[in-house]
Formats: C-alpha cells, sequence, structure tokens
C-alpha cells in the first residue's frame, strides 16, 4: 500500500492544514500511479479545497479509528467501490525485512516492572502543586502512581554538560537486578555504549490498566510540549515509547532505539473492583480525566488515546476479549460517553461522540451523552473538581446529536 508519516509544519495536512495529529500516505506508484494520499483525523467532507496547497481532494472512504482518507485524484473505481479512488492491483513484491523493534512483554510483566519503575521516581513539589492547583486531592495523588520524570543532573565528562543519564543508568541497573532484562519494555533501550537507559523530557508519567488490573503502559505530559504560531501548546502528551522509524540507505524501515519496544496508543481503565459501582461506565479522552472522573463518580472510567480511537474497545487481546466484553462481565449495563465540550463548536468531536454512542448502542449498553456548561471548564475533569455532575442524555440512536429525526 504504501508508507505513513506525519504531518509536520514544514509539510501540513492537506487537507485541515495543521502540522499535527494526521498523516500522508506515499503510496506504492504501481499500485496508485500519480496519487497523493492523506489521512485527516479533523475533516470529513466529500470534497476539500485544501488550505495548504490549493488543490482539490476527494473523500475515498472512512478507516477504523474515524480518521478520513483522501486522494487528488477524482475518478470512479473501476471496482464502483469508492468514488474519486483510483486502485490498480499488482502482483504482490516480497516485503522487505523491516525491524520495528522488539515486540513488548505480557501485560502482566509490564506490571511487574512500571510499578517498580515508578517507585524509584519522585513526584516533585512542582507536579504535586499543579495537581493540587488543578484540584486534585491530596489521597488522589498519593494513590494515583502519577511520577515525575526529573532527575538529578550532573556534569559529563564525555559530554562536556550536565545530564540525567547516569541517574538514568542507575534506575536501569536497579531495575536490571530484579527483571533480569528490559527488552520488550517500552520507553527502555540500549544506547550506543549498550547501557539501559529510557526516553523521556522532563514531565509528568501516568499509568495505563488493562482490563485485569495491569499497569502496562505509561504517557508523559510534558513540562514543555511545543507550541503553535500563536503559542498554543501541542503534543502535550507523549506515549512512553522507545521507537523512533529511521531507514538505512536502501530505504529499509528499522528502529533507531537499539533493543527498543514500540508503545502505540492504547486504552486505560480506571476501577478499583469492591469500591466502584460497575453497573455504569463513562468514557472520556485522556488518562488525566479518567483518574479523576474515577476518584470522584466511583464508576468505571475508560480513557481514550484520542476522540477517533473508539474502535479500541471491541479490539481483542490474546485471550480474545475486547472491553466491551470485560465491561459486560463485570455487570456493566450503562455507558457514558463524556468527551470534551468543545464538541459544542467542533463538529469532529460532536461526531466522533455520536459514533461512539452507536457503538455502544449497539453493543447492548444504555448509552447517555454528558454535557455540561462550558463555563465549568472544557473537559470532564475541570467540572467535577468544582463539585458539579453532568447532566446525562439518553442516546436515541434514530436521532443525532442536535436531536433531528432520521
Amino acid at each position: 500500500m504504501g508508507t505513513f508519516r506525519n504531518v509536520s509544519k514544514t509539510n501540513p495536512c492537506p487537507i485541515c492544514g495543521k502540522p499535527d495529529w494526521c498523516s500522508i500516505l506515499v503510496p506504492d506508484q504501481a499500485a496508485y500511479p500519480g496519487q497523493e494520499l492523506c489521512v485527516c483525523r479533523r475533516i470529513q467532507l466529500p470534497e476539500v479545497q485544501s488550505p495548504s496547497n490549493g488543490k482539490t481532494y476527494y473523500f475515498i472512504k472512512e478507516l477504523p479509528d474515524g480518521s478520513s482518507f483522501y486522494t487528488d485524484i477524482k475518478k470512479e473505481d473501476q471496482y464502483g467501490s469508492n468514488p474519486g479512488y483510483s486502485y490498480h492491483p499488482v502482483q504482490k513484491q516480497p516485503k522487505e525485512t523491516n525491524d520495528q523493534g522488539l515486540p513488548p512483554k505480557s501485560n502482566a510483566e509490564l506490571d511487574l516492572i512500571y510499578r517498580d519503575f515508578l517507585t524509584m521516581l519522585p513526584l516533585i513539589g512542582t507536579h504535586y502543586r499543579k495537581m493540587t492547583d488543578d484540584g486534585w486531592p491530596h489521597t488522589l495523588i498519593t494513590e494515583s502512581m502519577i511520577r515525575s520524570l526529573a532527575l538529578e543532573k550532573h556534569y559529563d565528562n564525555k559530554l562536556g554538560y550536565y545530564s540525567d543519564h547516569s541517574e538514568r543508568y542507575h534506575i536501569c541497573s536497579r531495575l536490571l537486578e530484579k527483571h533480569s532484562t528490559l527488552e520488550g519494555v517500552p520507553g527502555f533501550y540500549q544506547d550506543a555504549s549498550g547501557q539501559w537507559t529510557f526516553v523521556g523530557k522532563p514531565g509528568m508519567l501516568i499509568p495505563l490498566y488493562d482490563i485485569d488490573g495491569n499497569l502496562y503502559r505509561l504517557r508523559l505530559r510534558l513540562d514543555r510540549p511545543e507550541t503553535d504560531e500563536h503559542g498554543k501548546e501541542r503534543n502535550k502528551y507523549k506515549n512512553f515509547s522507545s521507537y523512533k522509524e529511521s531507514r538505512d540507505v536502501n530505504g529499509v524501515l528499522s528502529n533507531a532505539y537499539r533493543n527498543g519496544c514500540r508503545a502505540k496508543s492504547h486504552i486505560g481503565i480506571y476501577f478499583h473492583p469492591g469500591l466502584d459501582d460497575p453497573t455504569v461506565c463513562y468514557i472520556t479522552e485522556g488518562e488525566k480525566k479518567a483518574i479523576i472522573a474515577n476518584f470522584f463518580l466511583k464508576h468505571v472510567v475508560i480513557s481514550l488515546p484520542g476522540i477517533t480511537s473508539y474502535s479500541k474497545l471491541i479490539e481483542k487481546d490474546s485471550s480474545q476479549k475486547c472491553v466491551l466484553d470485560f465491561l459486560t462481565d463485570i455487570g456493566c449495563r450503562s455507558a457514558v460517553v463524556a468527551y470534551d465540550a468543545d464538541k459544542y463548536t467542533n463538529e469532529n468531536v460532536l461526531r466522533c461522540e455520536k459514533k461512539l454512542a452507536k457503538l455502544l448502542t449497539e453493543a447492548s449498553f444504555h448509552t447517555y451523552i454528558a454535557n455540561w456548561n462550558p463555563g465549568f471548564g472544557k473537559g470532564l475533569d475541570d467540572m467535577l473538581v468544582l463539585g458539579v455532575r453532568p447532566i446525562l442524555t439518553e442516546f436515541n440512536v434514530c436521532r443525532d446529536t442536535h436531536g433531528k429525526i432520521h
């Protein structure tokens, strides 16, 4: 099919013109002659004139994650499936050998390593104060297992400047004493000297849990994220992942991190059996929101890595169970979609909210939409820390989000 590359400031999305979140597909020119293909995660229209290059792009189809696939050539598919898209099948070529990084360890193994790792990290005063300013109670801060990736720096004679390399080496050495290897642990890798270390600029590490309660991934909230031309923060959250795409002179894909492991984006499940009511589940975007919502609501709360990633709820794990299966097993009967309040001004958020609600309804959950006055805050967490609860409106699959009958 081809290879994907992320958009950037110098090469923004042709559809929405933004420098992040979307992707451009460099296609196999034998199968897709002369076409420019892209994936936009903000706009879905039959036809779009690009704000970045002035060309016209045509919608092909919606991808499983809710994003939209476009081409710049309007030509009826000879197979009649997707108007505006031309596909010419060719004989398959042998696949090139690609190093995609080591496969991750089992979630149970990662749980043990990540828990030990977090106990070796501090929660610095700056981060503690930020959480209290955001309305986090002290008990929630201590129970959340959120830690600071902020290590002491020492002067490195080889590098000629201060770095925290020695602290990272020390932490990895302690982990290796107990766990023997860090291969298959997203975020960890061996540097040029062969020593184990880990990725990450200064920020807060946030835990993600699977359906069995295993701490199986980490997300990093950067202290100093990138900003756009208007000074707005972007890409604040990063997967704790030791994978970086690299290509050799022959174009073969490999991982730039030696013995590194790709994290990918995952769902986080925040639930305390025996303490929380399992009959109701809230679904929102972002781990911090989910942790706060679980604390105040005492229900199961699921964090999605993005508003378009609702299809992850039905992805099967190694035991052939998905998150919706888990919810059914614990007795959950009602699901609440709690996307941010910018859905009132952002059509894409509203569209994804409706698709998630429809997915839940079709899975036999009593589905509700959480609404609140944006004056209380953008996210579910902003409102809950003020002591305000959302207004729940039952979702009717026969109506759209504006209440219009189809």
